[in-house]
Parts: structure tokens; C-alpha cells; sequence
């Protein structure tokens, strides 16, 4: 047989010898709610960032998005029902018994229900994940009655004293930067982030007039001597944009009065601004928390957890084990 008939044979009657049909999908055919469930919880992610969110941004290891999404999800939810009361969406869905037969007409009901509902508008989660062309990072939106700075102080507070390898929430996630207000990353719109951010800790010179910008300083208020003042310092993360570090920077520090002195060392309060592509979010965190915290990093916290709880660090492990060899 020649070698073009061989190849004829083969494209008719199927793949070659060797040749493994790929896994996944359902190629078009009708699948069970809970087949469907299955996948819908590999990932599940928005792809949208729009003026005015809130949320967090995680840094996670290399090749491991899908895990540390559905891990930081599910550890945001646990946090929103403790901090807030905020029941999990599925928490009054009975859950599956692992049984693989099942009334396919109740199924295929189920299914067209799903159909006819699947026009409707569908409402927000309080945790949604925003996929972004960024690797190892994704940005969690949250919703009201949620505070994205409380949440991660807690978090990363737990992991801090967490004494149990066992008990670690997260094994993927790195750091955290909480946004609390989002707007366009133009002159203006980080003028108004960060009137919005800022107002509250610390004294802003006048705003732009004629304009009426948000949060701009009551002169009766700056008029004041007894109101408390802070040292700050600014950290910023650039990302896919060509807006530049120094431009973020003497725009953010222009804003905040001269009573308020910079201190990069140990600073009072930590101004966090995260800039991607075209949209600027920003959050101010307590200096000292932020530092003693390993800058919101969890994995690095519960390496601290191990050394507290052993009271040794890991270099005098390694100086004990040698001792003792």
C-alpha cells in the first residue's frame, strides 16, 4: 500500500493508531446540572474593571490561577459570612451525594428552566474574580457591605497566628492589595481617587474650581490646629499602562497638605495606589500594621507563624541539625 493511500485510510476511517481523542468539553452534547456544576467551578471570572469598584488584588504562584482563584473565593465567602453575615450564593442548594444515576427528566427540566432564566439579567455576587491580562495577578471585586482594607487585615492577621500548618486557608494566594475606591487613571480621575481615599486621614489643599471636585477640603476644616496629623508614605504598583511612577507619585503627594510630613522608614500611614492600564485604585492602610504584616504577604506570614511558633529560625534549625549530625 502506498504511503498516500495510507494516509487516506486513515483520514477516512478515523485517527491513526497512537492518536488519543482529546479529553474535555462536551462537543455540543447535553450534559447534567451537575456535570455542568463541575466545570462552572473550575473557574468562573469577570473581565471587566469599571469606575468606582472595590475589591483586592492577589498576586498568586506561577501556573496555579484556577487554584487560587476558586481557594481565594471560597476563603473570601467564609470571611464575608463571619465579618458580615453574608450567606455563601450556594449555601441553600442541597449539595450532591456523589450519585452518578439521577431522573434524567427531572435533569433535562432542570435544564430548560435554566434556559429560560438564562436571559435574565444576573445579579452581582459580593466576591467576584476579574481575570486580567496580567500573569500571576487577578483583581477579586467585592461589594458593600464589605471594606476591602478590613477584610485583608484580617486575613492576613489569622495567617499570622495561625499555629497549624494543617489549618492554612491559602496555598497558592501571595499578596494582597486592597482597593478601596477605582477611577480612571487620567489627570482628573486620580485627582478624584484620590480626594475620595484621602479626605478621611489626612488635610488635601483646595480643590479645582470651577469644577466642584469631590472631596475638596472645607477651608474651615484646614483652618484647624487641633485636627491629628500623619507621616505617609506612598507604594504603587504600574501596570500596562504608560502612565509614569513619578507622575502617580507628585500627583497623589500634591494633593495631601504640608502639616503631613513623608516618612519612607516607619511611616503612620501607607498610601497603596495600583495603577492598570486605564483605570487608578487606591486605599491608605496603617503603617505599622502593613509592615509587621509582611506588606499584606500571607504566604510570608505563615512562614512567621512556623518560626514564632518553634521559636527558632529557620537558619538555627538548619545550625541544630548540623549540632546534632
Amino acid at each position: 500500500m502506498s504511503e498516500n493511500q495510507s494516509k487516506r485510510k486513515r483520514g477516512q476511517d478515523g485517527p491513526a493508531p497512537g492518536f488519543k481523542k482529546r479529553k474535555g468539553g462536551s462537543a455540543g452534547k447535553w450534559q447534567t446540572p451537575q456535570q455542568k456544576s463541575k466545570l462552572a467551578d473550575k473557574i468562573d471570572m469577570g473581565t471587566v474593571l469599571d469606575v468606582g469598584d472595590e475589591g483586592i488584588w492577589v498576586t498568586y504562584a506561577r501556573g496555579m490561577r484556577s487554584k487560587a482563584v476558586r481557594e481565594f473565593k471560597e476563603l473570601c465567602e467564609n470571611y464575608g459570612k463571619e465579618l458580615y453575615g453574608i450567606e455563601p450564593p450556594n449555601a441553600d442548594k442541597p449539595k450532591d451525594d456523589g450519585a452518578e444515576e439521577e431522573d434524567i427528566d427531572k435533569a433535562i427540566e432542570q435544564e430548560l428552566n435554566d434556559m429560560r432564566t438564562s436571559q435574565k439579567p444576573k445579579t452581582r455576587q459580593v466576591f467576584t474574580p476579574v481575570a486580567v491580562a496580567l500573569e500571576c495577578v487577578f483583581f477579586m471585586k467585592t461589594m458593600k457591605p464589605v471594606e476591602p482594607d478590613t477584610l485583608v487585615l484580617k486575613i492576613c492577621q489569622d495567617a499570622r497566628d495561625c499555629p497549624d500548618p494543617m489549618q492554612r486557608k491559602c496555598r497558592y494566594v501571595n499578596r494582597l492589595t486592597p482597593v478601596v475606591h477605582t477611577d480612571k487613571a487620567s489627570d482628573s480621575g486620580m485627582e478624584r481617587v484620590a480626594r475620595s481615599v484621602l479626605a478621611p486621614h489626612f488635610q488635601l489643599v483646595p480643590g479645582i474650581e470651577n469644577g466642584g471636585v469631590e472631596g475638596t477640603a472645607d477651608p474651615k476644616e484646614d483652618s484647624e490646629e487641633t485636627r491629628e496629623t500623619f507621616t505617609y508614605a506612598i507604594r504603587h504598583a504600574i501596570r500596562n499602562t504608560t502612565l509614569k511612577s513619578d507622575v502617580v507619585i507628585k500627583k497623589v503627594a500634591g494633593l495631601i497638605r504640608p502639616e503631613h510630613k513623608v516618612n519612607l522608614g516607619q511611616p503612620d500611614k501607607v498610601i497603596l495606589v495600583e495603577v492598570f492600564q486605564n483605570f487608578a485604585g487606591m486605599s491608605v492602610v496603617d503603617g505599622r500594621n502593613w509592615e509587621a504584616l509582611k506588606r499584606f504577604n500571607v504566604n510570608e506570614l505563615y512562614k512567621l507563624s512556623e518560626v514564632k511558633d518553634d521559636g527558632e529560625t529557620p537558619t538555627e534549625k538548619q545550625d541544630t541539625k548540623t549540632d546534632a549530625a
